[in-house]
This record gives C-alpha cells, structure tokens and sequence, in this order.
C-alpha cells in the first residue's frame, strides 16, 4: 500500500486485536482487580497454546510495522495495545487479565519487527564499493 492511501494494515490490525480482546459477555462496572495475573507465566491457566496463539497473534503486526519503522517502536506500539487491551479485561466476569499476554505480544510483536529487518538487510543491494579490496 502506497504512503497517504487507505489505513495501512497494521491499523486493522489493531482494531482486530482489540475486537478480539474486549470482553463481549460478563461485563460489570467495577474492575476484577482479583482476576489480574501481574507475574507472566506463573498462573496454573496458563496454556502452552494458548501464549503460542497470543504470540503468532501479534507477528503480523511486527512484520508490517516493521516494514515501516524502528522495531522498537513496533515493540513499544504492541505493548500499549495489549496493555489497553487487558485492561478492558478487568470489566468482566469472564476475562482475565494477564501479564503472560502482554509478554507474548512483545515477543510475538518483536519476532516480526526483526524479522522484517534482517529480511530488509537481506534483499537490499550492498552498496560498499568492494574494489579497493581486490
């Protein structure tokens, strides 16, 4: 997609994960703050799978912002959607916020960013000019 046309797909993106995340059934007005699982990787819930779909889940989102940016900013973007997103978690009976998922959208979301990067390191032409060497 060319710069100034359309929402680049890194926006959907974000509006998919938030649509995803957002807690459709048992909401109530008073945040669950006893439901908050604040230390990554040590709730008894925790599913192998279920990081690996969180992480796969935000990869797309680091390749395609990466394309365009810092990988750390990927990174720190990906951090604030997930936080935001956990957070309307704890308006529900039903959700449960959870640090393991904003640690596997980093990662997820650092995995693509740098991907891309070597990628980019990888097809672009090297420019040095080698024959002062030979």
């Amino acid at each position: 997609m060319t710069r100034g046309r359309g929402v680049r797909l890194w926006v959907w993106w974000v509006l998919v994960v938030w649509a995803i995340s957002f807690p459709w059934s048992g909401r109530t007005s008073r945040p669950q703050w006893s439901r908050v699982h604040s230390v990554p990787f040590t709730d008894p819930a925790d599913r192998p799978r279920d990081v690996i779909a969180n992480i796969m889940l935000f990869v797309p989102f680091g390749f395609s912002y990466g394309r365009r940016g810092a990988w750390w900013k990927a990174v720190g973007i990906a951090a604030v959607v997930s936080v935001i997103a956990e957070a309307t978690q704890l308006f529900s009976t039903s959700r449960f916020p959870s640090a393991t998922d904003v640690t596997a959208a980093i990662g997820g979301t650092a995995f693509g960013a740098l991907t891309t990067s070597v990628l980019r390191r990888i097809a672009a032409p090297d420019h040095r000019d080698t024959s002062a060497a030979d």
